[in-house]
């Protein structure tokens, strides 16, 4: 009986060498790629993240309001830009949290996008006016197709600012 070699030896090598200089090649990519670099090629995803609290200046001082503007860039399937508006009644310390404008790239993952601007801007001018409260607020814009959620909470924003208006008097 002759013993033929059929190789099968040589070929796992082969695999297992070209695993470790594939693993080996992607370490090397990683680290000279920076991170703005990794976004900017799909690879990565960052996302910045702005907010700014004010006073509504409603006639009674009950509201404060707080914009959140979240931007994600990166793969296709991870960029978007979200904006809502949180209006804080200071004295039930209570949160309506209103979806105002949403930009995906991907809305079966994030949802439709939607620009709800003006029907936000014109009920917070009302509540600035005093013509609604926080209920009716959230019953209009629901009714429009506004994103609302009510949320217990929120009065540390209000605690901030009449301390930061304190300390500048």
């Amino acid at each position: 009986m002759d013993m033929v070699a059929t190789g099968q030896g040589t070929d796992r090598a082969s695999r297992g060498i070209a695993a470790a200089l594939a693993f080996a090649a992607l370490v090397a990519l990683s680290a000279c790629v920076s991170d703005e670099q990794a976004v900017d090629m799909g690879l990565a995803t960052k996302c910045d993240a702005d907010g700014t609290v004010a006073r509504l200046g409603d006639p009674a001082g009950r509201y404060v309001t707080r914009t959140d503007t979240e931007v994600c860039r990166g793969p296709k399937r991870d960029s978007y830009t979200e904006t809502a508006l949180d209006i804080i009644d200071c004295t039930a310390s209570s949160t309506l949290r209103l979806g105002v404008t949403r930009a995906s790239a991907d809305t079966a993952r994030r949802g439709p996008d939607y620009d709800h601007t003006a029907a936000v801007e014109q009920a917070r001018l009302r509540l600035k006016v005093g013509l609604a409260d926080l209920a009716t607020t959230e019953a209009a814009l629901r009714a429009q197709g506004v994103p609302a959620t009510v949320s217990a909470g929120g009065a540390e924003q209000c605690t901030k600012l009449a301390a930061g208006a304190a300390q500048t008097n």
